[in-house]
Protein backbone atom coordinates (compact mmCIF):
# COMPACT_ATOMS: atom_id res chain seq x y z
CA UNK A 1 0.00 0.00 0.00
CA UNK A 2 0.88 3.36 -0.62
CA UNK A 3 -0.61 6.39 1.15
CA UNK A 4 -0.06 10.13 0.56
CA UNK A 5 -1.06 13.11 2.63
CA UNK A 6 -1.52 16.19 0.80
CA UNK A 7 -1.65 19.32 2.59
CA UNK A 8 -2.83 18.30 5.80
CA UNK A 9 -4.33 21.01 8.11
CA UNK A 10 -6.45 20.54 11.96
CA UNK A 11 -6.95 22.92 14.18
CA UNK A 12 -8.39 22.23 17.96
CA UNK A 13 -9.99 25.95 18.81
CA UNK A 14 -7.62 28.51 17.82
CA UNK A 15 -4.79 26.33 18.28
CA UNK A 16 -3.65 24.52 14.95
CA UNK A 17 -2.22 21.43 15.77
CA UNK A 18 -1.26 20.49 12.02
CA UNK A 19 -0.11 23.04 9.39
CA UNK A 20 -0.13 21.88 6.25
CA UNK A 21 1.82 18.48 5.95
CA UNK A 22 2.33 16.64 3.19
CA UNK A 23 3.74 13.20 3.48
CA UNK A 24 4.45 10.33 1.53
CA UNK A 25 4.83 6.16 3.04
CA UNK A 26 5.17 3.63 0.71
CA UNK A 27 4.95 -0.43 0.45
CA UNK A 28 8.12 -1.91 2.02
CA UNK A 29 9.64 0.84 4.12
CA UNK A 30 9.60 1.63 7.80
CA UNK A 31 8.65 5.52 8.49
CA UNK A 32 9.48 7.23 11.50
CA UNK A 33 7.61 9.92 12.44
CA UNK A 34 9.52 11.95 15.27
CA UNK A 35 9.26 15.56 16.99
CA UNK A 36 8.64 16.98 20.18
CA UNK A 37 5.62 16.38 22.46
CA UNK A 38 2.95 18.09 20.51
CA UNK A 39 4.60 18.95 17.55
CA UNK A 40 1.56 17.07 15.78
CA UNK A 41 2.53 13.74 14.83
CA UNK A 42 -0.19 11.67 16.50
CA UNK A 43 -2.35 13.92 15.30
CA UNK A 44 -1.17 13.88 11.75
CA UNK A 45 -1.44 9.95 11.99
CA UNK A 46 -5.36 10.26 13.23
CA UNK A 47 -5.77 11.86 10.47
CA UNK A 48 -4.68 8.98 8.38
CA UNK A 49 -6.64 6.92 10.88
CA UNK A 50 -9.85 8.51 10.57
CA UNK A 51 -10.15 9.20 13.88
CA UNK A 52 -9.64 13.18 13.01
CA UNK A 53 -11.18 14.90 10.61
CA UNK A 54 -8.89 17.53 8.88
CA UNK A 55 -10.21 21.22 8.31
CA UNK A 56 -8.40 21.08 5.12
CA UNK A 57 -5.98 18.49 2.21
CA UNK A 58 -6.27 15.20 1.10
CA UNK A 59 -6.19 11.78 1.90
CA UNK A 60 -4.76 9.41 -0.90
CA UNK A 61 -4.10 5.36 -0.91
CA UNK A 62 -2.85 3.76 -3.84
CA UNK A 63 -3.43 6.37 -6.51
CA UNK A 64 -7.66 7.28 -5.10
CA UNK A 65 -8.40 10.24 -2.94
CA UNK A 66 -9.96 9.06 0.43
CA UNK A 67 -12.83 10.61 3.05
CA UNK A 68 -12.97 7.83 5.73
CA UNK A 69 -16.14 8.70 7.70
CA UNK A 70 -14.59 6.57 10.88
CA UNK A 71 -11.54 4.51 11.78
CA UNK A 72 -13.32 1.29 10.71
CA UNK A 73 -13.69 2.36 6.90
CA UNK A 74 -9.74 3.13 7.51
CA UNK A 75 -9.04 -0.34 8.63
CA UNK A 76 -11.68 -2.06 5.61
CA UNK A 77 -9.30 0.04 3.63
CA UNK A 78 -6.44 -2.09 4.86
CA UNK A 79 -5.30 0.70 7.64
CA UNK A 80 -4.54 -0.74 11.25
CA UNK A 81 -3.02 1.75 14.35
CA UNK A 82 -1.65 0.35 17.73
CA UNK A 83 -2.12 3.35 19.99
CA UNK A 84 0.32 4.19 22.69
CA UNK A 85 -1.89 3.51 25.86
CA UNK A 86 -3.41 -0.25 24.67
CA UNK A 87 -6.68 -0.84 24.18
CA UNK A 88 -7.63 -4.60 25.08
CA UNK A 89 -10.11 -6.42 27.14
CA UNK A 90 -7.71 -7.86 29.72
CA UNK A 91 -10.09 -10.74 31.17
CA UNK A 92 -10.83 -12.01 27.39
CA UNK A 93 -8.02 -14.59 25.66
CA UNK A 94 -5.21 -13.25 23.52
CA UNK A 95 -7.79 -14.73 20.41
CA UNK A 96 -11.24 -13.41 21.84
CA UNK A 97 -9.31 -10.31 21.67
CA UNK A 98 -7.74 -10.56 18.43
CA UNK A 99 -11.06 -11.58 16.70
CA UNK A 100 -13.04 -9.01 18.49
CA UNK A 101 -15.56 -7.19 16.50
CA UNK A 102 -14.73 -9.38 13.58
CA UNK A 103 -15.59 -12.55 14.48
CA UNK A 104 -15.63 -15.19 11.36
CA UNK A 105 -19.05 -16.77 12.48
CA UNK A 106 -20.72 -20.59 11.08
CA UNK A 107 -24.11 -20.55 8.86
CA UNK A 108 -25.72 -20.80 12.82
CA UNK A 109 -23.57 -17.71 14.16
CA UNK A 110 -21.27 -19.84 16.29
CA UNK A 111 -18.01 -18.36 16.17
CA UNK A 112 -15.47 -19.97 14.36
CA UNK A 113 -12.45 -19.80 16.47
CA UNK A 114 -11.04 -22.18 14.30
CA UNK A 115 -10.99 -20.45 11.68
CA UNK A 116 -8.90 -17.87 12.86
CA UNK A 117 -6.44 -19.86 14.47
CA UNK A 118 -5.72 -21.04 10.89
CA UNK A 119 -5.75 -17.67 9.61
CA UNK A 120 -3.21 -16.60 12.43
CA UNK A 121 -1.16 -19.72 12.19
CA UNK A 122 0.24 -18.23 8.60
CA UNK A 123 1.14 -15.20 9.96
CA UNK A 124 2.80 -16.54 12.63
CA UNK A 125 4.92 -18.80 10.25
CA UNK A 126 6.13 -15.68 8.34
CA UNK A 127 6.57 -13.15 10.79
CA UNK A 128 8.18 -15.54 13.62
CA UNK A 129 5.30 -14.65 15.74
CA UNK A 130 5.07 -16.55 18.84
CA UNK A 131 2.65 -16.35 21.58
CA UNK A 132 -0.28 -18.09 23.70
CA UNK A 133 -3.70 -17.61 21.98
CA UNK A 134 -5.43 -19.39 24.82
CA UNK A 135 -3.74 -16.86 27.69
CA UNK A 136 -5.66 -13.87 29.46
CA UNK A 137 -4.37 -10.77 28.00
CA UNK A 138 -4.50 -9.59 32.04
CA UNK A 139 -1.17 -11.79 32.58
CA UNK A 140 0.64 -10.71 29.74
CA UNK A 141 3.85 -8.20 30.31
CA UNK A 142 3.46 -5.43 27.68
CA UNK A 143 5.46 -5.96 25.12
CA UNK A 144 3.28 -9.56 24.92
CA UNK A 145 0.26 -6.83 24.68
CA UNK A 146 1.70 -5.02 21.92
CA UNK A 147 1.96 -8.04 19.83
CA UNK A 148 -1.72 -8.86 20.57
CA UNK A 149 -2.81 -5.29 19.25
CA UNK A 150 -0.26 -6.16 16.35
CA UNK A 151 -2.22 -9.54 15.63
CA UNK A 152 -5.39 -7.55 15.40
CA UNK A 153 -4.19 -5.53 12.28
CA UNK A 154 -2.44 -9.05 10.95
CA UNK A 155 -6.18 -10.82 11.53
CA UNK A 156 -7.71 -7.90 9.57
CA UNK A 157 -5.65 -8.22 6.64
CA UNK A 158 -3.98 -4.36 7.08
CA UNK A 159 -1.62 -3.26 4.43
CA UNK A 160 -0.33 -0.11 6.25
CA UNK A 161 0.47 -0.39 10.21
CA UNK A 162 0.69 2.66 12.55
CA UNK A 163 2.69 2.52 15.49
CA UNK A 164 2.45 5.03 18.30
CA UNK A 165 5.43 5.52 20.78
CA UNK A 166 5.76 0.96 20.19
CA UNK A 167 8.67 0.67 22.73
CA UNK A 168 7.69 3.20 25.48
CA UNK A 169 7.63 0.52 28.09
CA UNK A 170 9.37 -2.60 26.49
CA UNK A 171 12.20 -4.41 27.61
CA UNK A 172 15.25 -4.30 25.29
CA UNK A 173 14.29 -8.18 24.30
CA UNK A 174 10.67 -6.95 23.79
CA UNK A 175 11.67 -4.17 21.22
CA UNK A 176 13.92 -6.61 19.75
CA UNK A 177 11.60 -8.64 19.17
CA UNK A 178 9.06 -6.37 18.12
CA UNK A 179 11.26 -5.19 15.59
CA UNK A 180 12.48 -8.35 14.20
CA UNK A 181 8.24 -8.84 13.05
CA UNK A 182 8.27 -4.87 11.84
CA UNK A 183 10.91 -5.71 9.70
CA UNK A 184 9.34 -8.65 8.37
CA UNK A 185 6.07 -6.64 7.60
CA UNK A 186 7.71 -4.42 5.57
CA UNK A 187 9.91 -6.87 4.32
CA UNK A 188 6.43 -8.52 3.14
CA UNK A 189 5.32 -5.47 1.15
CA UNK A 190 3.73 -3.51 4.34
CA UNK A 191 4.06 0.23 4.75
CA UNK A 192 4.93 0.59 8.51
CA UNK A 193 4.59 4.05 10.28
CA UNK A 194 6.47 4.58 14.26
CA UNK A 195 5.93 7.95 16.02
CA UNK A 196 8.36 8.01 18.60
CA UNK A 197 10.88 9.99 20.43
CA UNK A 198 14.07 7.29 20.61
CA UNK A 199 16.26 8.72 17.95
CA UNK A 200 18.61 5.28 18.41
CA UNK A 201 15.70 3.31 17.58
CA UNK A 202 15.21 5.33 14.39
CA UNK A 203 18.61 4.78 13.70
CA UNK A 204 18.45 0.92 13.64
CA UNK A 205 14.90 0.50 12.10
CA UNK A 206 13.60 3.55 9.84
CA UNK A 207 14.66 3.77 6.31
CA UNK A 208 13.09 7.19 6.25
CA UNK A 209 12.70 10.42 8.81
CA UNK A 210 9.54 13.09 8.91
CA UNK A 211 11.01 15.78 11.39
CA UNK A 212 7.68 17.32 13.19
CA UNK A 213 8.06 20.87 14.98
CA UNK A 214 5.17 23.04 15.98
CA UNK A 215 2.67 21.40 13.36
CA UNK A 216 4.82 21.48 10.33
CA UNK A 217 6.98 19.42 8.63
CA UNK A 218 10.48 20.18 8.94
CA UNK A 219 12.24 17.60 6.79
CA UNK A 220 11.44 14.18 5.21
CA UNK A 221 14.59 12.40 4.32
CA UNK A 222 15.99 8.85 3.34
CA UNK A 223 17.66 7.84 6.64
CA UNK A 224 21.04 7.52 4.54
CA UNK A 225 20.79 11.49 3.74
CA UNK A 226 20.06 12.24 7.25
CA UNK A 227 21.90 11.98 11.09
CA UNK A 228 21.26 11.46 14.44
CA UNK A 229 22.53 14.51 15.44
CA UNK A 230 20.98 16.27 12.51
CA UNK A 231 17.42 14.93 13.31
CA UNK A 232 18.16 16.05 16.86
CA UNK A 233 18.86 19.28 16.21
CA UNK A 234 15.46 19.30 13.73
CA UNK A 235 13.21 18.71 16.60
CA UNK A 236 14.30 21.09 18.91
CA UNK A 237 14.89 23.96 16.76
CA UNK A 238 18.89 24.66 17.94
CA UNK A 239 21.43 22.62 19.52
CA UNK A 240 20.60 20.46 22.40
CA UNK A 241 22.81 21.25 25.56
CA UNK A 242 25.34 19.45 27.03
CA UNK A 243 24.44 16.19 28.90
CA UNK A 244 24.29 16.87 32.77
CA UNK A 245 26.28 14.67 35.14
CA UNK A 246 25.33 14.81 38.95
CA UNK A 247 28.34 16.54 40.94
CA UNK A 248 29.69 15.07 43.52
CA UNK A 249 28.40 15.49 47.06
CA UNK A 250 28.15 13.63 50.35
CA UNK A 251 24.35 12.50 50.84
CA UNK A 252 22.79 13.59 54.15
CA UNK A 253 20.16 11.56 56.53
CA UNK A 254 18.01 8.64 55.66
CA UNK A 255 14.86 10.08 53.94
CA UNK A 256 13.51 6.79 52.82
CA UNK A 257 14.04 3.56 54.81
CA UNK A 258 12.93 0.17 53.74
CA UNK A 259 13.41 -2.97 56.51
CA UNK A 260 12.86 -6.62 55.72
CA UNK A 261 10.03 -5.74 53.19
CA UNK A 262 7.75 -8.61 51.58
CA UNK A 263 4.93 -7.87 49.59
CA UNK A 264 2.36 -10.54 48.04
CA UNK A 265 2.32 -10.29 44.39
CA UNK A 266 0.69 -11.64 41.21
CA UNK A 267 2.57 -15.01 41.16
CA UNK A 268 5.44 -13.68 43.03
CA UNK A 269 6.19 -12.80 46.36
CA UNK A 270 8.31 -9.80 46.30
CA UNK A 271 11.46 -9.56 49.09
CA UNK A 272 12.29 -9.12 51.66
CA UNK A 273 13.64 -6.10 50.55
CA UNK A 274 15.58 -3.77 52.48
CA UNK A 275 17.02 -0.29 51.11
CA UNK A 276 17.79 3.43 52.03
CA UNK A 277 17.57 6.56 50.34
CA UNK A 278 19.28 10.03 51.27
CA UNK A 279 18.83 13.03 51.32
CA UNK A 280 21.00 14.98 48.47
CA UNK A 281 21.37 11.70 46.22
CA UNK A 282 19.68 9.62 43.47
CA UNK A 283 19.30 5.72 43.93
CA UNK A 284 17.91 4.36 41.02
CA UNK A 285 16.62 0.65 40.89
CA UNK A 286 17.23 -0.86 37.14
CA UNK A 287 15.28 -4.55 35.80
CA UNK A 288 13.35 -5.93 33.67
CA UNK A 289 9.39 -4.94 33.65
CA UNK A 290 7.96 -7.45 35.62
CA UNK A 291 10.62 -8.33 38.36
CA UNK A 292 8.47 -6.74 41.06
CA UNK A 293 9.26 -2.93 40.54
CA UNK A 294 5.48 -1.94 40.44
CA UNK A 295 4.67 -4.18 43.52
CA UNK A 296 7.63 -2.36 45.33
CA UNK A 297 6.61 1.56 44.43
CA UNK A 298 2.78 0.65 45.02
CA UNK A 299 4.06 -0.59 48.65
CA UNK A 300 6.29 2.39 48.84
CA UNK A 301 3.22 4.79 47.74
CA UNK A 302 0.21 3.06 49.45
CA UNK A 303 -1.00 1.71 46.49
CA UNK A 304 -0.39 -1.76 47.89
CA UNK A 305 -0.61 -3.63 51.14
CA UNK A 306 2.69 -5.20 52.23
CA UNK A 307 3.00 -8.41 53.90
CA UNK A 308 5.60 -7.48 56.43
CA UNK A 309 8.72 -5.00 57.33
CA UNK A 310 8.81 -1.12 57.81
CA UNK A 311 8.68 1.78 55.64
CA UNK A 312 9.90 5.00 57.10
CA UNK A 313 9.71 8.71 55.05
CA UNK A 314 11.87 11.35 57.22
CA UNK A 315 11.68 9.38 60.18
CA UNK A 316 8.09 8.48 60.71
CA UNK A 317 6.87 4.56 60.03
CA UNK A 318 4.31 4.98 57.13
CA UNK A 319 3.56 1.25 56.25
CA UNK A 320 -0.01 1.27 58.04
CA UNK A 321 -0.97 4.95 56.45
CA UNK A 322 -2.82 5.78 53.12
CA UNK A 323 -1.45 7.48 50.02
CA UNK A 324 -3.15 11.05 51.21
CA UNK A 325 -1.34 10.66 54.29
CA UNK A 326 2.50 9.57 53.19
CA UNK A 327 2.29 12.60 51.06
CA UNK A 328 1.33 14.81 53.67
CA UNK A 329 4.35 13.33 55.66
CA UNK A 330 6.62 14.23 52.85
CA UNK A 331 6.15 11.88 49.69
CA UNK A 332 5.85 12.84 45.49
CA UNK A 333 5.03 10.44 42.92
CA UNK A 334 5.78 10.17 39.64
CA UNK A 335 3.69 7.32 38.40
CA UNK A 336 4.48 5.36 35.05
CA UNK A 337 0.45 5.46 34.42
CA UNK A 338 -0.35 9.01 34.05
CA UNK A 339 -3.73 7.86 32.30
CA UNK A 340 -4.83 6.15 35.36
CA UNK A 341 -2.67 6.85 38.09
CA UNK A 342 -1.33 10.50 37.22
CA UNK A 343 -3.68 12.54 36.16
CA UNK A 344 -8.13 13.04 36.16
CA UNK A 345 -8.70 13.11 32.10
CA UNK A 346 -12.02 14.75 32.61
CA UNK A 347 -10.37 17.41 34.88
CA UNK A 348 -9.04 20.55 33.55
CA UNK A 349 -5.17 21.32 33.59
CA UNK A 350 -5.30 23.81 36.30
CA UNK A 351 -7.32 21.19 38.51
CA UNK A 352 -4.72 18.25 37.91
CA UNK A 353 -2.15 21.07 38.61
CA UNK A 354 -3.01 21.92 42.12
CA UNK A 355 -4.48 18.29 43.16
CA UNK A 356 -2.25 17.27 46.10
CA UNK A 357 -0.84 20.65 47.31
CA UNK A 358 0.45 20.95 51.13
CA UNK A 359 -1.04 24.34 50.79
CA UNK A 360 -5.01 24.33 50.45
CA UNK A 361 -4.48 28.55 51.41
CA UNK A 362 -2.81 29.44 48.60
CA UNK A 363 -6.04 27.64 46.59
CA UNK A 364 -8.71 28.06 48.29
CA UNK A 365 -11.53 30.72 50.05
CA UNK A 366 -12.65 28.75 53.00
CA UNK A 367 -15.26 26.02 51.45
CA UNK A 368 -14.29 27.18 47.94
CA UNK A 369 -11.32 27.29 45.43
CA UNK A 370 -9.92 29.91 44.45
CA UNK A 371 -9.86 29.42 40.45
CA UNK A 372 -7.94 32.58 39.25
CA UNK A 373 -5.12 31.13 42.19
CA UNK A 374 -5.59 27.84 40.54
CA UNK A 375 -4.86 29.14 36.93
CA UNK A 376 -1.78 31.30 37.79
CA UNK A 377 0.21 28.20 39.34
CA UNK A 378 -0.74 26.43 36.37
CA UNK A 379 0.32 28.51 34.23
CA UNK A 380 3.69 28.79 36.37
CA UNK A 381 4.08 24.78 35.56
CA UNK A 382 3.02 25.58 31.94
CA UNK A 383 6.34 28.25 31.25
CA UNK A 384 8.56 26.09 33.73
CA UNK A 385 8.09 22.87 32.11
CA UNK A 386 7.42 23.98 28.40
CA UNK A 387 3.89 21.89 28.35
CA UNK A 388 2.26 22.64 25.14
CA UNK A 389 -1.27 23.08 25.74
CA UNK A 390 -4.23 25.71 25.70
CA UNK A 391 -4.41 27.15 28.52
CA UNK A 392 -5.18 26.07 32.13
CA UNK A 393 -9.08 25.70 31.48
CA UNK A 394 -8.19 22.49 28.64
CA UNK A 395 -9.06 19.47 29.56
CA UNK A 396 -6.17 17.18 30.64
CA UNK A 397 -7.90 14.38 28.07
CA UNK A 398 -6.98 16.73 25.32
CA UNK A 399 -2.94 17.35 25.83
CA UNK A 400 -0.20 14.76 23.95
CA UNK A 401 1.12 12.02 26.21
CA UNK A 402 4.64 13.74 26.51
CA UNK A 403 2.54 16.31 27.54
CA UNK A 404 0.50 15.20 30.08
CA UNK A 405 3.57 13.33 31.71
CA UNK A 406 5.54 16.84 31.81
CA UNK A 407 2.22 17.77 33.86
CA UNK A 408 2.70 15.48 36.19
CA UNK A 409 6.27 15.90 36.59
CA UNK A 410 5.89 19.50 37.22
CA UNK A 411 3.30 19.24 39.64
CA UNK A 412 5.06 16.83 41.95
CA UNK A 413 8.36 17.83 41.77
CA UNK A 414 7.02 21.46 42.43
CA UNK A 415 5.48 20.25 45.96
CA UNK A 416 9.22 20.25 47.31
CA UNK A 417 8.79 17.16 49.67
CA UNK A 418 11.52 15.60 50.89
CA UNK A 419 10.89 12.56 49.27
CA UNK A 420 10.29 11.97 45.37
CA UNK A 421 9.65 7.97 44.16
CA UNK A 422 9.84 8.63 39.87
CA UNK A 423 8.66 5.58 38.51
CA UNK A 424 9.54 5.96 34.51
CA UNK A 425 9.60 9.05 34.65
CA UNK A 426 10.60 9.89 31.05
CA UNK A 427 8.47 7.30 29.20
CA UNK A 428 7.23 8.76 26.08
CA UNK A 429 8.54 12.07 25.75
CA UNK A 430 10.42 14.35 23.51
CA UNK A 431 14.04 14.08 24.03
CA UNK A 432 14.33 17.95 24.76
CA UNK A 433 11.73 17.04 27.76
CA UNK A 434 13.85 14.42 28.14
CA UNK A 435 17.05 16.66 29.06
CA UNK A 436 14.57 18.93 31.03
CA UNK A 437 12.62 16.26 33.43
CA UNK A 438 16.30 15.11 34.11
CA UNK A 439 17.70 18.61 34.83
CA UNK A 440 15.10 18.87 37.36
CA UNK A 441 15.54 15.51 39.04
CA UNK A 442 19.01 16.39 39.53
CA UNK A 443 18.17 19.43 40.68
CA UNK A 444 16.05 18.36 43.49
CA UNK A 445 19.02 16.03 44.08
CA UNK A 446 21.47 19.11 44.42
CA UNK A 447 18.95 20.85 46.80
CA UNK A 448 18.71 18.06 49.40
CA UNK A 449 16.08 15.67 48.34
CA UNK A 450 15.90 12.31 48.23
CA UNK A 451 15.22 11.08 44.99
CA UNK A 452 14.16 7.33 44.46
CA UNK A 453 14.72 6.54 40.75
CA UNK A 454 12.76 3.41 39.24
CA UNK A 455 13.07 2.95 35.23
CA UNK A 456 13.54 0.29 32.67
CA UNK A 457 15.96 2.68 30.68
CA UNK A 458 19.05 1.38 31.41
CA UNK A 459 20.97 4.34 29.94
CA UNK A 460 18.74 6.93 32.25
CA UNK A 461 19.46 5.19 35.58
CA UNK A 462 23.50 4.85 34.78
CA UNK A 463 23.40 8.79 33.53
CA UNK A 464 21.36 10.22 36.86
CA UNK A 465 22.03 7.38 39.77
CA UNK A 466 24.62 7.90 42.28
CA UNK A 467 23.71 4.28 43.66
CA UNK A 468 22.06 1.76 42.04
CA UNK A 469 20.43 -1.67 42.68
CA UNK A 470 18.87 -4.21 40.06
CA UNK A 471 15.48 -5.77 40.91
CA UNK A 472 15.22 -9.35 39.66
CA UNK A 473 12.36 -12.01 40.54
CA UNK A 474 11.24 -10.18 43.35
CA UNK A 475 14.79 -9.21 45.19
CA UNK A 476 17.20 -6.25 45.19
CA UNK A 477 21.23 -6.51 44.53
CA UNK A 478 23.12 -5.08 46.84
CA UNK A 479 23.60 -1.24 46.09
CA UNK A 480 26.24 -0.54 43.70
CA UNK A 481 28.22 2.91 43.40
CA UNK A 482 27.51 4.81 40.06
CA UNK A 483 31.52 5.03 39.10
CA UNK A 484 31.84 0.97 39.26
CA UNK A 485 28.44 0.60 37.53
CA UNK A 486 28.05 -0.49 34.03
CA UNK A 487 25.71 -1.64 31.16
CA UNK A 488 27.64 -5.26 31.19
CA UNK A 489 27.09 -5.74 35.11
CA UNK A 490 23.63 -4.10 35.35
CA UNK A 491 23.01 -6.64 32.43
CA UNK A 492 24.26 -9.21 34.14
CA UNK A 493 22.24 -8.86 37.39
CA UNK A 494 18.80 -8.11 35.34
CA UNK A 495 18.46 -11.64 34.02
CA UNK A 496 20.33 -13.68 36.93
CA UNK A 497 20.38 -14.72 40.26
CA UNK A 498 24.17 -13.88 40.99
CA UNK A 499 25.36 -13.77 44.15
CA UNK A 500 25.66 -10.21 44.23
CA UNK A 501 22.12 -9.88 43.95
CA UNK A 502 21.35 -10.94 46.97
CA UNK A 503 20.03 -7.95 48.87
CA UNK A 504 21.71 -7.04 52.16
CA UNK A 505 19.37 -7.18 55.46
Amino acid sequence: MHAELHDIRVRFGPLLAVNGVSIDISAGKVLAVVGENGAGKSTLMNVLFGLITPEAGRIVVDGSDRHWSSPQHAIRAGLGMVHQHFMLQEQMTVLENIVLCGEPVHFLGIVDFKAARRKLAEGFRQHGIVIDLDAKVGSLSVGQKQVVEILKMLYRDASLLILDEPTAVLTPLEKDRLFGILRSFAASGKAVVIITHKLDEVMEIADHVAVMRGGRLVSSLPLKETSKERIAREIVGGELPPPLKPAARQPGEVVLGVTDLRIAGHGMDIGPVSFEVRAGEIVGIAGVSGNGQSELIQALTGLRRTSSGAISIAGKRVESLDVHERRQVGLSYIPEDRQRVGLALGATVAENANAGRNDPRSFARGWFLDRAAMARYARGLIERYRIKVHGPGALASTMSGGNKQKLVVGRELSRGTPLVIAENPTWGVDIGAIELIHAELMRMRDSGHAVLLISTELEEVLRLSDRILVMYSGSLSNPIPAAEADRNRLGTLMTSRSAEARSAA
